[in-house]
């Protein structure tokens, strides 16, 4: 049998391209496949949290299905929709996320509540409030996680000014 000049593996009698390399048998340069980007799932946005309010008044209105706030968190931003007829949205990228904070008063910490603010860069919604979301805490270190995560998959380091 045969054997690649570019590889060395053998390859059958009367075959045009080499079955490991690609390369031409007649000695012209390999056929070379696009590879894939290293990492696939860049580019897909995944949610890691949707919730809604959740202090009494809040929970009264969703029985009547007038509580229309919808905090989401996904690996790239954070949503707060508001509204029932007209719809408002309000978006921050996490790379733009400076600081985060939960406060809980001792009726929410009873209802295990909290209202979690998220400091940002952004001009138009330097701070955005997820008002009474159930376990807070929770909810912050999994934005936490997140905004870490984005800063480092864009080689984003944060430094204060001194």
């Amino acid at each position: 049998m045969p054997y690649c000049t570019t590889c060395g593996s053998e390859y059958k009698q009367g075959a045009k391209f080499c079955g490991e390399c690609g390369s031409s048998i007649d000695g012209t340069a390999p056929v070379t496949a696009r590879r894939p980007s290293a990492n696939p799932n860049a580019t897909q946005e995944v949610v890691l949290w949707k919730g809604k309010p959740a202090s009494i008044s809040d929970r009264l209105k969703g029985i009547v299905r007038l509580n229309t706030t919808t905090y989401t968190i996904t690996s790239q931003r954070i949503m707060v929709k508001t509204g029932l007829i007209g719809k408002n949205v309000e978006e921050i990228e996490l790379l733009r996320v400076r600081d985060l904070s939960v406060a809980q008063s001792i009726m929410d910490r009873m209802l295990g509540i909290g209202t979690l603010t998220v400091f940002s860069d952004d001009a138009s919604a330097p701070q955005l409030l997820f008002r009474k979301i159930h376990d807070a805490q929770t909810v912050k270190d999994v934005l936490r996680k997140a905004v870490r995560d984005e800063k480092i998959a864009n080689n984003i380091s944060y430094r204060e000014q001194i």
